[in-house]
């Protein structure tokens, strides 16, 4: 079934059925794009190429009926295979007539999941329009599409006979198309006078505007036939994401890192080859960050060639080098990829041989053969030649995400390409979360120490939006137009500028009808002072998922201080459940170095001299997710701050820290119980 210009997305909450399911895929010889909820997958970038989306029903979050009925919503095309761990003939009926092609009961039989991938790439590639500017050939609707220069594109119909005509003309481009070629084509079997079709191609030339005596796009070749003279391409722009609502604005608050990048690219094209680790806790934005970039750099460099890999969280192991054969399965795909290929026919076939869509059998049984008994090493100096021939064809871009995950043997590459003394036009782009938040001993964190210090990379470190950033981004959302009165301090307030925060709260607020988006404006529903937000579910997925990271203790801990507080000591909590303080707070200590979910927040001396070690909730979501956990019983174990005249940051222990009105602080204590008495909550959006 090996098709290389398709792509299958895969959409299941379960880590390990997703990635078996993408492997079945990828051994197919098809590339394979996974998501672990639906908000993810809505939020991605989509190449338009021909593809589909297998979908599980019961996803965290959207369900994937809801995200079918989304996508509907949003007119994106993507045919859908449902699985399900449980069906009814109600569900199957509802998915069905929304359009999906399948709706399959796990286990699946893997070839019976194959087939209907098959069947969906087979009418993905039928909607795949060609594209000869202004006109795109919809090969679907059986029309042509003129694009609006500012306006809307406009839809041009053609009769059955000439758009058959057309297509095919299209579809040869370049090349003679004689009268007879022509007249077999589109009338098989049928006597036609070629006088027929010369008034067909009248018709044409009058839709296109086109001039038989100056031609751009239908030349006539006297006597023999016709030729399409105007370069075609696929349209294959990136399908901007999807939410519920509207697509999203542009990147915002990033200028001085998008300008760092330009900086590396120009190096770059001078010869002079840089690494750059894109860094930042989950929802920053790295991958959009790069998405934009990577965008600009090919818009201004049409040469350069782009190669992007993405790390996964493997259970039972990953794959060596897995970011790597990823990528160059992407070239390989790619408008170049027959050259690609050449290369590593000649240097490489211990990597070659990993992409059996790409050889024959007889080929594969030679390789296989050759590469008998090569190591780690043969595959990591075999792919040193592949990008040394590489890039003497073009600028290379290389972009790998998730580099937490990275395995040894990428590890392994990454630092054995940093440290070669060569020059190229080479750009390599990492993401990653902070190690301390995943894999505390991965060798990725020594790695990029050493590489700083020896400056043989740069780092990007991504930081929360200021609350400028998401004014400009809310005012983008809104066409440029006025913001309600404290709508932008009440997201940033609430969210604390992470894009991923702030998207959702947005969609939480619009689906509880707080919020709107009337005539391109937005509009508070409520007033703004009453609305407290609460988490998201789709960030409470997320957040839980975090959590399940940590032990039963560190849980239990957690709990107990988000009702102690906003910040809170490790006295507290250790009186709360009647724990030593000491092992208290050197598991907390830990944790602001390994869980993303608490920080140190300085000292507090007490009236008896004795100095306590102050913690705080990253964020008042991850302590509104710990208090939610709780029952009221196990809540009660620990105390709830109180309200005073003054703004204090309280906890149970006695902490009492003064903070300056209208400071971050004394926002956070102003929200500091989510079950307190004392703090107002008449709207609750959960």
């Amino acid at each position: 079934m090996s098709d290389v210009g398709a792509l299958v997305y895969v959409v299941d909450d379960d880590a390990s059925a997703r990635e078996g399911v993408a492997g079945l895929i990828r051994s197919a010889g098809l590339m394979a794009k996974t998501f672990a909820s639906a908000e993810e997958f809505l939020a991605a970038r989509r190449p338009k190429i021909p593809s589909c989306l297998v979908l599980d029903v019961n996803l965290p979050g959207a369900s994937g009926l809801d995200l079918q009925q989304e996508l509907a919503k949003s007119d994106v095309q993507v045919p859908i295979i449902f699985l399900t761990g449980y069906g009814d003939i109600p569900m199957t009926v509802r998915a069905v007539k929304a359009g999906a092609v399948s709706f399959l009961t796990k286990p699946v039989d893997d070839e019976e999941l194959l087939e209907a991938i098959r069947q969906c790439i087979t009418s993905s590639k039928s909607a795949a329009m060609k594209e000869f500017p202004p006109f795109r050939l919809d090969d679907v609707n059986q029309c042509l599409w003129r694009r609006g220069e500012t306006g809307p594109d406009e839809r041009l119909q053609l009769t059955p006979k000439a758009f058959a005509v057309l297509s095919y003309l299209v579809e040869h481009a370049g090349r003679l198309v004689t009268q007879d070629e022509l007249l077999d084509a589109i009338w098989p079997d049928t006597f036609i006078q070629p006088e027929v079709l010369k008034y067909q191609i009248a018709d044409i030339r009058g839709v296109l505007e086109d001039d038989a005596k100056k031609p751009r796009f239908i030349e006539t070749m006297h006597r023999r036939g016709y030729r399409f003279v105007a370069k075609v391409r696929d349209d294959e722009r990136p399908e901007s994401p999807v939410s519920a609502g509207a697509t999203r604005a542009r990147v915002v608050g990033r200028a001085r890192e998008l300008g760092e990048l330009r900086t590396c690219l120009e190096k770059a094209l001078r010869g002079e080859p840089q690494i750059v680790f894109i860094t930042g806790e989950p929802g920053i934005g790295k991958t959009a960050l790069v998405d934009e970039f990577v965008g600009q750099a090919v818009t201004e460099q049409p040469s350069l060639l782009v190669g992007r890999g993405q790390c996964v969280e493997g259970y039972g192991g990953t794959e060596p080098y897995y970011p790597m054969l990823e990528a160059l399965g992407q070239l390989c795909r790619g408008p170049q990829g027959h050259r690609v290929v050449e290369i590593l026919t000649a240097h490489a076939p211990t990597w070659l041989v990993q992409f059996p869509w790409l050889v024959t059998r007889e080929q594969r049984q030679v390789l296989q053969q050759e590469i008998l008994g090569a190591t780690r090493d043969r595959m990591l100096r075999e792919i040193h030649e592949v990008l040394d021939a590489l890039k003497l064809q073009a600028p290379l871009l290389w972009v790998f995400e998730d580099l937490q995950w990275a395995d040894p043997s990428t590890v392994d590459l990454i630092s054995a390409s940093a440290r070669r003394r060569t020059t190229g036009k080479v750009l390599v782009i990492m993401t990653k979360r902070p190690m301390a938040m995943t894999t505390p001993n991965h060798p990725l964190h020594t790695l990029k120490s050493e590489l700083l210090t020896h400056r043989l990379c740069r780092e990007i470190a991504l930081t929360p939006l200021s609350e400028s950033a998401v004014t400009e981004y809310l005012r983008a959302e809104s066409g440029g137009g006025t913001l309600p009165e404290g709508f932008a301090e009440l997201i940033y307030r609430n969210t604390e500028g992470n894009p991923l925060f702030v998207m959702a709260a947005l969609d939480h607020m619009t689906e509880r009808g707080l919020i709107a988006r009337e005539g391109g404006q937005w509009r508070v529903r409520v007033p703004v002072g009453e609305i407290e937000i609460g988490v998201p579910e789709t960030l409470r997925h997320i957040i839980e998922a975090q959590i399940q990271h940590l032990t039963s203790e560190e849980q239990r801990a957690l709990e107990v201080a988000s009702v102690a507080g906003a910040r809170f000591s490790a006295q507290a909590v250790a009186e709360a459940i009647e724990q030593d303080a000491e092992i208290l707070e050197e598991l907390f200590d830990e944790l602001t170095h390994r869980s993303g979910m608490v920080r140190a927040a300085g000292s507090h001396q007490l009236a008896d001299g004795k100095v306590l070690q102050v913690f705080e909730f990253v964020h008042v979501f991850y302590r509104e997710v710990f208090y939610r956990r709780q029952t009221p019983a196990q809540r009660r174990v620990g105390q709830e701050p109180s309200s005073s005249e003054t703004t204090r940051a309280s906890s149970a222990a006695g902490i009492d820290v003064p903070v300056k009105a209208g400071s971050s602080n004394a926002r956070r204590s102003a929200r500091a119980s989510p079950g307190s008495a004392g703090i107002r909550r008449p709207v609750r959006l959960q």
